[in-house]
Formats: structure tokens, sequence, C-alpha cells
């Protein structure tokens, strides 16, 4: 009985499997078939692998803040929504700190936009260093941060709290020969199994701004 050819097509390539009759006989993979199939998946296999690299670091950008490497709003809220979630459920607790700058306009007025923007990389940079790997800081907007301590015990964060505020208050950015300090008002608010992300920043907002009316005054 004459042979018979039923061709197969893996991406650029096409496969000849040749049988007798389609009645009967299986068809007749050859070594050489088997190794152009398995070559042909690992490729896509890693093709995939690639993409799924792009999107991780795609989504890790959209979560960045540019200027200083922390979380933007966009990050801190989706991992402040996660822990939260994680508090209903196993009865966790922890603390938001809000931090703002004060009197920030006059480091750009006085010095321009990129010793302000410098600012904020300092400031970003004493906030990474006054977190655990378990917890956030996020730049959320202008000169506007925010820490989220996870799970954590309230009563004991005080004296890290103080500690973050001194080293805020007695930062120095040193800006061609001049020293510029900063400070920063911070509000903090704790965050238990009932608590939702709009009241826990609320609150924390709330406890940051009374902070900025008494140094005003």
């Amino acid at each position: 009985m004459e042979a018979q050819t039923t061709p197969i097509t893996f991406g650029d390539e096409r496969l000849d499997l040749f049988h007798s009759d389609m009645r009967a006989d299986p068809i007749a993979i050859t070594p050489k078939t088997v190794q152009d199939i398995l070559a042909y998946v690992a490729e896509k296999e890693q093709s995939l692998s690639d993409l799924r690299g792009r999107v991780a670091e795609l989504e890790r950008l959209l979560e960045t803040d540019e200027l200083t490497g922390l979380f933007n709003r966009r990050g801190f809220e989706a991992a402040a929504r996660r822990t939260l979630a994680g508090a209903a459920r196993y009865g966790e607790t922890g603390v938001l700190a809000l931090i703002d700058l004060d009197r920030f306009k006059a480091v750009n007025d006085d010095h321009g936009h990129a010793a302000g923007d410098a600012a904020l990389r300092l400031i970003g940079q004493i906030l990474a260093e006054n977190i655990r790997a378990t917890d956030y800081a996020a730049r959320l907007s202008g000169d506007e941060f925010a820490i989220l301590w996870v799970r954590a015990v309230p009563s004991a964060l005080p004296q890290r709290i103080r500690t973050l505020k001194r080293r805020l208050d007695g930062a120095l950015l040193h800006w061609d020969d001049t020293k510029i300090p900063l400070r920063a008002s911070v509000g903090t608010a704790a965050y238990d199994k009932t608590t939702s992300l709009e009241e826990l920043m609320r609150r924390a907002d709330k406890a940051m701004y009374r902070q900025k009316r008494t140094r005003r005054g």
C-alpha cells in the first residue's frame, strides 16, 4: 500500500509524519521528530518564562516611586489592603505612620527643584532604614510619605516612632555649600482586625495635621 504523509506544523517548522494508511498503521514518529518536538516545547516554555518576568517587572515599576525607590501610592495601598485582610483573618495588629515635610516649599523656592528632589530622596532613605523587611514604606505624593509597621504590637512601637521623628527632624541635606535642615510632622494610628484602610488613613492623617498645627503654633 502506498505510503502517505501527514504534515504537522510546530512554529515555523513543518514535520512530515509517514504512515501507510489512515485506517491501519499508527503514525511512525522518528527520534528526530521527538527531538524537534521537545526542542520546540522547551523554546516556548522559555519564552513564556521570559514574558512572565517582563510582566512582573512592569508591575513592580507601576508600584514604585521612581525618585525614592519606595512604594508609590498604588503599591502602598495594595500592600496595606493585603495586610489589613490578613489582620482581619488572623487577628493581627500594627501601626501606620503618615509623614509630611514641614516647609518643604521653601526648599524648592530657595534652592531649586533639584535640591527638593535630593531632600525627598534623603527622607526616603531614612524611612527605608527604619523598617523591617516585613514592613512597607512609601512616598504617597509630593512630600507626603507613609510607613506601615506590620504585625507589630502598638504599645511596643513608641520608642521606634520617637527614633524616627528624631532622625527626620535632625536630617541635614548637604547641597552645594549649604546645609539645609529638614523637619517632618508625623501622625500615627494603630490597626486591628476590625480596621479598614480608609479609617486607618483618616486617623493617621488627622494625627499628622494635629502635630503640624502644634509646630506652627
